[in-house]
């Protein structure tokens, strides 16, 4: 091998490796890099909630609270979830940037069957559903509730599994939590 011609080789493709390195990088810039905020992302995936599927669902909702007898017990938040108070708690709200722990029962709206349950989960509110995040915020810490989720507001169009492989919430379920919201830091 002739190391004459090498050398050059070498020295001109590290120049260009260097000099394409440089300009990707000029390419991103820090102070162009957008962080939203908790609110900002929630209010962004409210934005692209498919609103004939929430009106569905809300009719669902609240054709089965009816035939259920609870329509005078029920409140409404101002995105749409239902919900029960069955204890009022008289702790501090949570914000989007709560930490929050709480106990939950989870069931499909549709057969009453529960999904999921946990005595004492910890979040981030910011990390939860969307139903979670717009209804927590108006829950005092000490509340015991029961939501009815949306589905758009729940896992929409995701088929969740358990750890088994079998579906526990078919795509477009309409969830009920039943919650207890024992702290928020």
């Amino acid at each position: 091998m002739n190391t004459k011609l090498f050398i050059p080789y070498v020295k001109t493709t590290f120049i260009l490796v260097i000099v394409t390195l440089f300009m990707f990088s000029s390419c991103i810039d820090d102070e162009d890099d957008v962080v939203l905020t908790a609110q900002e992302l929630l209010n962004l995936a409210l934005d692209n909630v498919d609103e004939l599927k929430l009106a569905e669902d809300i009719q669902v909702i609240d054709d089965s609270l009816a035939l259920w007898g609870l329509t005078d017990l029920i409140l409404t938040e101002p995105n749409g979830v239902r919900y029960k108070i069955e204890v009022l708690g008289t702790g501090e709200l949570p914000t989007l940037e709560s930490q929050v722990q709480f106990k939950y029962s989870g069931k499909l709206l549709s057969t009453g069957l529960e999904f999921d349950a946990n005595e004492s989960f910890e979040s981030y509110l910011s990390n939860l559903i969307i139903g979670f995040q717009t209804t927590f915020p108006i829950l005092p810490v000490g509340t015991v509730a029961t939501l009815y989720i949306p589905s758009v507001y729940a896992y929409g169009s995701n088929e969740i599994f358990d750890t088994y492989g079998n579906l526990i919430v078919p795509e477009n379920s309409n969830v009920i939590f039943e919650i207890e919201l024992i702290n928020a830091y």
